[in-house]
């Protein structure tokens, strides 16, 4: 199509038996073909959202028991997060405490990732679902390192967060004017340079994490709450994370595969990793903030329901991993 149009418009542009310069033809015949393309725009579009729908239909048909089991625990954990924040906002002395606000608010960015890797399941993207649970499984170590170390540390992370604050709004001041949009007032750049000074010590690179684990960088972190076999897990997903050489058959969307191919799409296969990684850590996460100060036995916080809501946790991120594995292994 291309060389036609190509042809027809060089043929059109010919003036006094000269030809025009070759820019002309190539912008005329864009305009040609973005006019053709609009008006089958609707028709194609819809065909492509058509053929998605379907393709949603027959996978979530396929793997209906691990969806309907994983949705459901994403709903427990949600509501045993609701159930324990209730508790603690009728307890003025933890209403406004660092360790239990820092696991509050990890809890919910959890639940709405486990969504976010729902979503992208159901639509045939599992390697893009690995990529996401990447975050989740730093969250849980994150979680793990402030429970280890306890309130201080919760105070420091919090601290991490300003100062990261701080450090995207310098960026933004410098990044603002080429970018062609509002940017802060000098006044609040010289604010949040003090806020980071304030909170950091004036340290570079400071970071929240080295003072009670000795390190900052991720592997180490995860070393020191013990989740050290899951740094090749963490690698994998990271490198559909990066941009980086791979073969397409390395991709769980190729699980399946009987040849090579150049996947640039959906895929119904290879869910059974992403879809067992999230529960493990959706629950680690939930488990960690309903338990916020179990270990103190002078608290008033009531845990029964808690520990009930575990029970029901557990049984579901047994029966997510077995009912995907069950759909793998019957291939």
């Amino acid at each position: 199509m291309f060389r036609d149009i190509l042809k027809l418009m060089d043929e059109d542009l010919i003036v006094d038996g000269n030809r025009t310069e070759i820019e002309l033809v190539i912008e005329n015949s864009a305009k040609k073909i973005i006019e053709s393309l609009e008006e089958n725009e609707e028709e194609e579009i819809s065909r492509v959202v058509s053929d998605n729908d379907e393709f949603i239909k027959r996978n979530r048909l396929r793997w209906a028991v691990g969806f309907r089991k994983l949705r459901a625990l994403r709903a427990v954990c949600l509501e045993a997060g609701m159930s324990f924040q209730k508790l603690i906002l009728g307890i003025p002395e933890f209403e406004n405490d660092e360790l239990i606000g820092v696991f509050m608010r990890q809890h919910a960015h959890a639940c709405r990732i486990s969504g976010e890797i729902i979503h992208l399941l159901e639509g045939g993207y599992p390697d893009a679902a690995l990529a996401r649970w990447r975050t989740l499984f730093e969250m849980v170590v994150t979680c793990l390192v402030i429970k280890k170390h306890g309130r201080e540390a919760a105070i420091d992370y919090i601290k991490h967060g300003m100062v990261k604050n701080a450090e995207g709004i310098e960026e933004h001041k410098k990044t603002a004017a080429e970018m062609r949009c509002e940017t802060f007032t000098d006044e609040e750049v010289e604010r949040a340079k003090e806020l980071k000074a304030e909170f950091s010590g004036g340290e570079e690179n400071w970071h929240w994490a080295r003072k009670y684990a000795g390190a900052s960088q991720f592997g180490k972190l995860r070393d020191h709450v013990g989740l050290g076999k899951w740094s090749h897990n963490y690698k994998l997903a990271s490198r559909n994370i990066h941009s980086d050489y791979f073969e397409m058959a390395s991709l769980l969307g190729m699980r399946e595969a009987k040849f090579d191919a150049l996947l640039s799409g959906q895929s119904n296969s290879g869910f059974t990793d992403p879809a067992h990684f999230t529960a493990i850590s959706l629950s680690t996460i939930t488990s960690i903030f309903i338990t916020s100060y179990i270990e103190n036995e002078s608290n008033k916080l009531d845990y029964s329901d808690s520990v009930l809501f575990l029970k029901i946790i557990e049984h579901y991120v047994r029966e997510v991993g077995e009912s995907f594995l069950a759909v793998e292994e019957a291939i």
